[in-house]
């Protein structure tokens, strides 16, 4: 008897290839027959007419360990309830492993309060041990980050390495990928990556063409200087020969969105060329960003400390203020999202200069003095862009949030809740492109990426993670000011064969780590 039988649905196997109207059929794990008219016996038989069965969703940027959801909150149901079955974690540079000193850890600082948090691993397969040995509402894998183990070297020291400091980096991002990484992450705009130099980032970068992983980078900057940014990435994916992809691309601020179409040809131009680069994008016209990031780079160079001590003082406060005056940010678009003042919560920076009777820009360096780790929403991008990178050959879907099960004390992006099922909206409503495409784009294209051979397909003998949603019902409802209400049209998750999510609930907890 089979465990799970899926009848009179239309599949869509992630291959880009035509939907067809076939039945699944689950046993111990696998995809054991996709065929019309199965007869087979089984404990739970899906009636899936009328609905679209497609593999689990693939989200490839998700920071669930960053902000530390996946252990204090592992069902994930924020993931679960939009159809993703697997996540990729260790993004924009910051990993849980590999913690070669107490500093390491604190590459998550600026999204996740350290105190009272448990940990009992150093290296990136210990890691991977404690993850396999907990619960876990969806598969997940991750990436080594490039801040995590030069903070574990450097500590708070802001500086290029020594060569004797670039070859511990390299050994212990070598251990690391041999331990399970998927691949390793870049975060260029944060002040631990931010000094460091092209011959650094090019000895990492190369270590990954052995083992045949890719690299995930953070663009040093995503307005005014988005080209050079890319320029650097493009360098670094010829150099190695390696996968690279930009994470979460977009053109911030409308004063620099003129450069959108420059910025595509380079992508497209280094495509036909031969690079092997693609890039995530999330379908929304709002970032989630850190606050300190709004600054002149070298304010925050020398990490907390160093932008406190700049924000103190008279002189370097004046410079650090003339620069936000002069960026044309929208201030009345800026939202905190969280802050250690929960009072300054849900309120635009706009509001909070307001209310202090001060600049913007002044009221920007008053929240940083009360909390380094603000998080802001910042209405900034074009949608029409938006929807351009969505529908772009290179482009894959990602959240680029974190999984959560319970209502938030901050403000979370309502992506977090929302991603797939609003991408799924847009390909339909907007025909920004046909179902079968859509589909690949957040399942056969990572699962590629990631050299994850038996997911993102539904075909004999692939792991079964399975979704089963309306195409005319399916489409977000988180919005900024109600962030966690679950999506619509997602009707079953199955995660290694197992249900995990239907009727708009989580029923198991059934995802694995997953490995290369």
């Amino acid at each position: 008897m089979l465990d799970i039988l899926i009848k009179n649905g239309t599949v869509i196997d992630g291959t880009g290839s035509p939907a067809k109207k076939l039945d699944v059929a689950i046993e111990k794990g696998r995809l054991v027959e996709l065929a019309p008219n199965i007869k087979s016996s089984a404990v739970v038989v899906i009636d899936a007419s009328r609905k679209y069965v497609a593999p689990g969703f693939i989200d490839i940027q998700s920071h669930s360990d960053s902000y530390w959801t996946i252990f204090d909150q592992p069902g994930q149901s924020s993931m679960l309830s939009q159809g993703i079955t697997t996540a990729v974690l260790g993004n924009c540079g910051s990993s849980l492993a590999p913690l070669v000193s107490a500093e390491s850890i604190k590459t998550i600082q600026k999204w996740h309060d350290l105190s009272g948090i448990n940990i009992n691993w150093t290296t990136f397969g210990e890691f991977l041990n404690v993850l396999s040995n907990q619960q876990l509402g969806v598969n997940v894998g991750s990436l080594v980050g490039h801040a995590t183990i030069r903070r574990g070297i450097l500590g708070d020291d802001i500086r290029q390495v020594t060569d004797d400091e670039l070859k511990a980096l390299e050994k212990l991002t070598a251990n690391s990928l041999e331990q399970g990484a998927l691949g390793l992450s870049f975060g260029l705009v944060y002040s631990h990556e931010v000094n460091s130099s092209a011959k650094e980032l090019e000895v990492l970068t190369a270590l990954l063409k052995a083992q045949n992983k890719y690299l995930s980078v953070h663009l040093r900057s995503e307005s005014a200087g988005i080209l050079e940014s890319v320029d650097e990435v493009i360098a670094l994916a010829k150099m190695a020969g390696v996968a690279v992809k930009i994470s979460h691309l977009k053109i911030r601020d409308a004063a620099n969105w003129h450069l959108f179409d420059l910025l595509i040809n380079k992508l497209e131009t280094a495509y036909h060329q031969g690079v092997k680069i693609s890039f995530d994008v999330y379908p929304y016209d709002t970032s989630w960003s850190v606050l300190y990031t709004y600054l002149p780079k070298w304010a925050y160079e020398g990490g907390r400390d160093g932008l406190l001590k700049n924000i103190a003082d008279p002189n370097q406060r004046r410079k650090i203020l003339d620069y936000l005056r002069g960026a044309n940010f929208n201030f009345s678009k800026i939202i905190i999202a969280s802050s250690a003042g929960e009072s300054l919560i849900g309120k635009t920076i706009a509001e909070i200069a307001a209310n202090q009777s001060v600049s913007a820009a002044e009221a920007i360096l008053n929240v940083l003095s009360i909390s380094t780790q603000a998080i802001v929403f910042d209405h900034n991008l074009s949608q029409e862009q938006v929807e351009i990178l969505c529908a772009s050959p290179l482009s894959m879907i990602a959240t680029d949030g974190a999984g959560y099960d319970t209502k938030q004390r901050n403000l979370v992006h309502p992506r977090c809740f929302g991603t797939m099922p609003r991408f799924l909206k847009l390909v339909n409503q907007n025909k920004l492109m046909n179902w079968e495409y859509a589909i690949k784009k957040i399942t056969g294209e990572p699962a590629n990426l990631l050299g994850l051979a038996d997911r993102g397909n539904l075909a004999k003998n692939s792991a079964a993670d399975v979704v089963i949603f309306d195409p005319n019902t399916i489409g977000d409802r988180a919005d900024y000011t109600n962030p966690d209400l679950l999506s619509e049209g997602i009707e079953w998750v199955i995660t290694n064969g197992k249900v995990s999510f239907k009727n708009g609930e989580v029923t198991g907890l059934n995802g694995m780590v997953v490995k290369r």
